[in-house]
């Protein structure tokens, strides 16, 4: 470390090399001493939960730690937060709150503590994307039906007007699509452009997709 620091003036990108190395005294003095700001992506990125944790210690940003929190897929962390009073809904990168994330991960178990600690099951990010429409995108039957069950906006568009119902159909996911028609997933939805799940069937010849939607009778 003071070899490095011969050479070169501390910046983020030794801060990079810490984290990605766990090096926790050079994080800490990086932080301490020349006021570099610990990367909570990086942290999780390298599951570097030390540094994470030496973040929270030295900001008490609770809020931000929790938001990023579940990366690490730990219940305990995420119950730790939850236990010392951080926003259930607070916002990290992106605006996605926790219960984004938990969806993004496919964690079903940390979507369901987040949802019965009072998560807003239909909140948006910067793309207007709530977490039913990610649960669709990386096809996860599973958090799909959780959301679902737990009154998530089945018709909510994200800012290009898509519904989870054309993420489904994009996917190429018959499982999904099924799911969402079945509990009330408007089939005649259209995007900013027009375009309906149907069309977007036809568009990239998901056949399979046709046909559901023919035996539903759409319009």
């Amino acid at each position: 470390m003071n070899e490095c620091l011969k050479v070169q003036t501390p910046d983020h990108v030794c801060m990079e090399y810490a984290i990605i190395s766990h090096n926790i005294d050079f994080v800490t003095f990086l932080m301490n001493e020349h006021n570099i700001k610990i990367n909570l992506e990086l942290c999780y990125k390298y599951n570097n939960l030390q540094s994470f944790l030496v973040y929270l210690d030295q900001t008490d940003d609770i809020n931000t730690c929790f938001a990023y929190s579940p990366n690490f897929h730990l219940s305990s962390l995420l119950e730790y937060f939850i236990s010392n009073g951080a926003d259930i809904n607070a916002k990290g990168k992106n605006e996605r709150t926790p219960l984004h994330i938990a969806v993004m991960q496919n964690n079903k178990e940390t979507a369901e503590i987040l949802i019965s600690n009072g998560a807003d099951i239909n909140a948006k990010d910067f793309m207007e994307w709530t977490p039913l429409h990610m649960a669709v995108e990386v096809n996860s039957k599973e958090t799909t039906e959780i959301l679902i069950s737990n009154g998530a906006d089945i018709n909510a568009k994200n800012i290009n007007g898509r519904t989870s119902l054309h993420m489904a159909v994009e996917v190429n996911s018959k499982e999904t699509t099924e799911i969402l028609i079945s509990n009330g997933a408007d089939i005649n939805a259209k995007t900013e452009n027009g375009s309906t799940p149907l069309y977007l069937a036809y568009r990239l010849s998901y056949k399979k997709i046709v046909e559901i939607f023919n035996l539903n009778k759409t319009k």
